[in-house]
């Protein structure tokens, strides 16, 4: 590994994409570990994830599922269970953006970013928007469950962002209709059309003005200009520091922001990882501390956050894990630090 290479691994999702899997067994009465470890899941996952799965494992578990259980909602049904997704930076985008037509097109900007497999599109005409989930990559077989559990994720981000009151207008799917349709008019509250063309959900366009309570422009500069840079050096990197120096910023926050995740990116063993950069004499802890604090700086520099946030944005566990690991590299707390380079700027 003298010169680093970027290996063309399989196609990765994050392990957080069981999560609702065991809430989902558990109303249908099902008992899922012996087809976990079939496909090589550890039984742990949908309850604790940790690192990715290939996109084979995922879907080729969940049909599994739906055909030995007869249970064509399966992926309905881990949708409806499963927490809101953290997509690292890209959640922050949303959450920052001044209403929801901006948070859509800043999501769909910087979501190659984060995955390799899915797209979404927005088209507006005639008084209604049409926000659609496409694949980015083929799969041979059946992917239904996946693409399921994809729109009731997507469903309930419209909603958070909307309130408990919004309805779509109307929700699509290609597959096929199941039995269980009852389930799905109950949770989208609105008509579900299946045998369609894409999936989708249809929405009045006069939603698209509607205001996120936690918008804050001046934050959602600084993280898009962090995103665009991070854009700008995909797929460039040839040296492996730079590498996983990229791969740290872009998953911080998350929890696939580690050396065990960063290693399965790239197909080879965390130890092998490990040795490749103690040949630069660096570890991986080292460089996330670093870009931890090259990254507080930036906002601590340009920007009022609060340090709470700023803390979440990093990955730190608390606040007060963020400004000790502050002070062990700057010798002073991050307020100390930002009210004395304010100073210095005067």
């Amino acid at each position: 590994m003298e010169q680093f290479n970027e290996k063309v691994s399989p196609l990765l999702i994050s392990s957080e994409m069981l999560l609702g899997c065991s809430e989902a067994a558990q109303e249908l009465g099902i008992d899922l570990d012996p087809i976990l470890r079939e496909h090589r899941i550890a039984p742990s996952l949908p309850t604790n994830p940790e690192g990715y799965l290939t996109q084979v494992q995922v879907i080729n578990f969940l049909e599994g599922v739906a055909r030995r259980f007869d249970c064509q909602h399966f992926g309905f049904l881990v949708g409806k269970y499963q927490p809101p997704l953290q997509i690292g930076l890209v959640a922050q985008v949303v959450r920052l953006s001044p209403n929801l037509q901006t948070a859509l097109e800043k999501g769909m900007l910087y979501e190659s970013l984060y995955s390799q497999l899915v797209g979404h599109s927005l088209v507006v005409e005639n008084g209604y928007a049409k926000f659609t989930r496409w694949d980015r990559q083929t799969y041979p077989g059946s992917a239904v469950q996946l693409h399921t559990l994809g729109m009731v994720q997507l469903y309930k981000i419209l909603r958070a962002i909307c309130g408990s009151r919004w309805r779509a207008t109307s929700v699509s799917f290609a597959h096929p209709k199941p039995r269980e349709l009852r389930q799905y008019q109950r949770f989208f509250n609105c008509p579900v059309d299946f045998n369609q063309e894409f999936d989708g959900i249809v929405f009045p366009e006069s939603d698209l003005a509607t205001p996120i309570r936690t918008a804050d422009t001046g934050l959602l500069d600084i993280l898009c200009n962090h995103l665009d840079t991070l854009m700008a050096g995909q797929q460039q990197e040839s040296d492996l520091v730079n590498w996983v120096y990229s791969y740290i910023r872009l998953k911080m926050g998350t929890n696939l922001c580690n050396l065990e995740s960063c290693a399965q990116q790239l197909d080879i063993h965390p130890r092998t990882l490990q040795r490749e950069l103690s040949k630069h004499e660096v570890t991986f802890k080292q460089l996330l501390s670093a870009t931890r604090m090259e990254v507080a700086e930036q906002y601590l520099q340009s920007s009022a956050i609060p340090l709470a946030e700023l803390t979440g944005i990093l990955g730190y566990s608390n606040r007060s894990a963020f400004s000790r690991a502050f002070k062990n590299s700057h010798g002073e707390s991050p307020e100390q630090w930002k009210n004395r380079r304010a100073w210095l700027d005067l």
